[in-house]
């Protein structure tokens, strides 16, 4: 445990790895402070740099990172050996090669780890309500040569209902899935906002209903808001201009 990061809490294979990036120490000055590591946000490179080294040092100096240019779609990219260029589009990652660190970049979008339970194959997917619509955990699932019922997940931080305010389109979203779970808890799943037409919805429930969907059981986290969690975590929606912090996952 660490200021600046924290190892996610469920029983994956000893030689998975995983850690949760906050936005404490570091150098990035405000609005970015202090541990920025996306480097699209406006932030000065150099700090970006500077921040991303720490990590480096503190999870492996022999890893290999992978970041993406992440676009709310459903394309997971499979890592063979290499890595590729960060301007690569693609809002997972999904590896059976040691040595190669998957990363995504949030700031209220949930974060979601996925392994197979002889740790011999790993992913990460940027899931925010467009993506989970979209299909990026169950594409992310596809990736897999382990059954749903053989993987392990981790829900990472994410806004809570009690802050993600949405419209109509958003709750017609998922309804659209058709997936039976989601009608049923259409209640409590998108809880009516102050305003006519806006829901407070759970995407952290959602993602859980799509996972069990399609045949995952062992699944794990705890809900975390990013919004609520201000010294701890970056949110787009609570601050417009901020910093991202990273899920990386590994196999070593």
């Amino acid at each position: 445990m660490s200021d600046f990061y924290f190892t996610p809490d469920w029983p994956a294979p000893a030689n998975v790895q995983t850690l949760i990036t906050t936005r404490q120490g570091g150098i990035s000055k405000p609005p970015y402070d202090g541990f920025n590591l996306g480097l699209h946000v406006g932030d000065e490179v150099a700090a970006v740099t500077h921040n991303r080294q720490m990590l480096s040092d503190t999870a492996d100096d022999k890893l290999e990172f992978q970041w993406l240019k992440q676009v709310h779609g459903n394309k997971v990219l499979v890592l063979e050996q290499e890595t590729v260029p960060e301007s690569t589009e693609a809002d997972a990652i999904f590896t059976r090669q040691p040595e190669l660190a998957c990363g995504v970049l949030t700031a209220d979008c949930l974060s979601v780890f996925f392994c197979s339970e002889d740790g011999a194959e790993i992913a990460v997917a940027h899931a925010g309500w467009r993506g989970l619509a979209a299909g990026i955990l169950e594409n992310t699932i596809d990736k897999f040569e382990a059954e749903p019922k053989n993987l392990l997940v981790y829900l990472g931080p994410v806004i809570g209902p009690c802050h993600f305010e949405v419209g109509d389109e958003v709750k017609e979203a998922f309804l659209d899935m058709d997936l039976d779970e989601i009608f049923n808890q259409e209640d409590l799943l998108f809880q009516a906002g102050e305003t006519k037409g806006k829901w407070m919805a759970d995407l952290y429930a959602l993602a859980r209903i799509i996972l069990s969907a399609k045949g995952l059981t062992q699944i794990y986290g705890e809900p975390l808001c990013t919004y609520c969690e201000f010294d701890r975590f970056y949110s787009y929606r609570r601050d417009g201009e901020t910093g991202r912090f990273a899920s990386l996952i590994w196999m070593l």
